[in-house]
């Protein structure tokens, strides 16, 4: 590298949605900007319509975002926009008679070396890591909920009556609790977000077959067909992101 760089880590991600086979409609939705260092998936939840009004009005509040000047700068602004959304929803949900709308969110924030997740629902955010896959988010779900009490074990909790139930969310009536944890980028980190059309299909060592290897675009349509291929029986998205080496400085190449 010459002198007058500095070497920047930077995600580079691509992200798709599908329907499934099941839904008439498709109330999930995704937010990627890689300059900003934002990227969030978004599973709506609510009547005909409304779900997908309430992923849709936090992608907008989302896009909205201005250049960060640090981490906790870029983080600020994430959970304001996610306020305003919040807002914007439940005047949404009133003028539709009182009808519930809320979305789920996951979303992954990245600026320097520097990462931190935020999420309220069950939608996902992965890391894999030196060949190995590694859950960074914890779902809010009652089924979740048990789990941690141990009052259902998590095979028992995959068949459970009300696994789908979530005990947050963007809107819905609920308070905002979004949930973060943060830590530091490596070279060659991907993550994956997704909501749990994925999840609900694939295990953890089949997401993490997908993961390890290929290009961002192959190995999300992989995954995808991989849900579709296993029933496809909700709305399904997935963005994966690739952790990667840019340079700033004088624009010399290293």
């Amino acid at each position: 590298m010459t002198a007058g760089t500095q070497e920047l880590l930077r995600g580079f991600a691509f992200g798709l949605t599908h329907v499934g086979h099941v839904r008439d409609e498709n109330q999930d939705t995704f937010f990627v900007d890689e300059a900003k260092g934002v990227f969030a998936v978004m599973d709506g939840a609510g009547g005909l319509k409304d779900g997908a009004v309430a992923s849709g009005l936090v992608k907008e509040s989302l896009s909205t975002i201005t250049q960060p000047l640090s981490a906790e700068d870029l983080l600020d602004q994430v959970e304001g926009r996610l306020i305003v959304a919040k807002d914007r929803i439940e005047t949404a949900a009133a003028r539709a008679n009182g009808a519930p709308m809320g979305t789920t969110i996951a979303a992954l924030l990245t600026y320097g070396t520097n990462f931190a997740c935020l999420w309220a629902g069950d939608s996902r955010v992965y890391r894999f890591r030196n060949g190995q896959l590694e859950q960074l988010t914890t779902d809010h779900t009652e089924a979740q909920e048990l789990v941690d009490q141990k009052v259902i074990t998590i095979d028992e909790a995959k068949s459970f009556s009300r696994r789908h139930v979530i005990t947050r969310a963007i809107g819905s009536g609920l308070d905002l609790e979004l949930e973060v944890v943060s830590g530091n980028l490596r070279l060659g980190d991907r993550f994956l977000l997704c909501s749990d059309g994925l999840t609900g299909h694939l295990d953890d060592p089949v997401l993490a077959s997908f993961l390890l290897s290929g290009a961002l675009n192959a190995t999300a349509l992989g995954l995808i067909n991989g849900a579709l291929d296993a029933g496809g029986q909700d709305n399904v998205t997935v963005i994966v992101v690739d952790i990667d080496r840019v340079l700033s400085g004088n624009g010399d190449a290293c």
